[in-house]
């Protein structure tokens, strides 16, 4: 499948920033002590780990069928029966599975692959999963707050960490390119909103129709009539990460040597999330950074035992989602693909 110049452009560049965050996090890394320190783990807790990280998806695919229930299918019918549970759980491991391919290539091919199985269009499906990176960003704004709480007195200088690579970036970049950015975000927005407000317009459009058909995935976070369901997954999901967080340190042996409870993994985890919202291909490099600054900042730990945690978490989750996607591709008829499916565009099947 052809892929436009820019498309090229943006993954090269993404690819880059990951490629110099994690030569930079991993930069003096005693890899024979690294080496060590995996040879003395304890891996049973594998089992746990892995258990925590498929249940965390396996509600977050919960969550996600709760806004698909309610919209229309490619007829502009409401659909007889849900939408399938495992059909929405294989999309969002695929999905993260290719989000190493490429910065949120994965919400492309999982929206594709629901719409083609459940019989939904693209546009509807993709508004769907907008209102769920919605909710999701909306939660985490509200739980970085609990930051400051666990780390209260180190506050000021874990700050300093998290923003000292956004104040060099523009510090080195020109007037000129942050101008150049801010009319390109406020071109999207004008635009989005325009798209909307011709569909409305024009109700007899073809652009009328991806207009309504998108709408109706964004308001199907108000039409599940389930807010209290919707809540509790929510805390579920993010609990699941937080012990996704601390599991790796009892892997490690650190939990002890460092005073690492299930509280400050909460933290940890919360401040390794800015490093995986970065756009770059499956928070590589980003994540190590921050995660490898931040315990030595806030743990005192030594680099290397720091950057073994780092590889440990992000590699093992990326191997389980790239096993897991697979046998989804291979087994349950997944589709791997970046446009639309046949009721408004192609797909390409593997």
């Amino acid at each position: 499948m052809a892929r436009t110049t820019k498309e090229r452009l943006i993954h090269i560049a993404s690819f880059g920033i990951a490629g110099l965050l994690l030569w930079l996090a991993l930069r003096g890394v005693d890899f024979a002590a690294m080496k060590a320190t995996f040879a003395r783990a304890n891996y049973w807790w594998l089992l746990p780990i892995v258990a925590v990280t498929l249940l965390s998806h396996w509600f977050r695919a919960v969550r996600w069928s709760l806004f698909l229930d309610v919209t229309s299918d490619a007829r502009g019918q409401l659909p007889a029966k849900p939408v399938s549970r495992s059909n929405a759980f294989v999309s969002v491991m695929v999905g993260y599975m290719a989000n190493y391919a490429g910065p949120r290539l994965g919400e492309i091919i999982r929206t594709a692959n629901v719409a083609q199985k459940e019989d939904r269009p693209f546009s509807t499906v993709l508004g769907t999963v907008v209102v769920e990176r919605i909710l999701d960003m909306v939660t985490f704004g509200i739980l970085l707050f609990t930051v400051p709480l666990v780390f209260s007195d180190q506050i000021g200088e874990l700050w300093e960490l998290l923003s000292a690579p956004v104040t060099s970036w523009l510090s080195a970049t020109s007037t000129v390119t942050l101008v150049g950015f801010g009319l390109f975000a406020a071109i999207a927005v004008v635009a989005g909103l325009w798209f909307l407000v011709r569909g409305i317009q024009q109700p007899s459009s073809r652009l009328a129709g991806l207009a309504d058909r998108f709408r109706d995935g964004m308001l199907s976070l108000v039409r599940t009539g389930q807010p209290g369901r919707i809540v509790v997954l929510t805390l579920v999901i993010w609990i699941c990460y937080g012990l996704m967080a601390w599991l790796p340190f009892l892997l490690l042996g650190q939990h002890t040597v460092y005073s690492i409870g299930p509280i400050a993994a909460w933290g940890l985890m919360l401040i390794g999330a800015v490093g995986v919202i970065i756009p770059s291909p499956g928070g590589i490099g980003t994540y190590h950074f921050i995660t490898i600054q931040s315990l030595a900042l806030l743990f005192s730990m030594p680099q290397t035992e720091a950057a073994s945690y780092a590889l440990l978490t992000h590699t093992g989750q990326m191997l389980l989602y790239i096993a897991v996607g697979f046998i989804g591709l291979l087994f349950l008829g997944a589709t791997f693909t970046t446009s639309t499916p046949p009721n408004e565009s192609t797909t390409l099947e593997h």
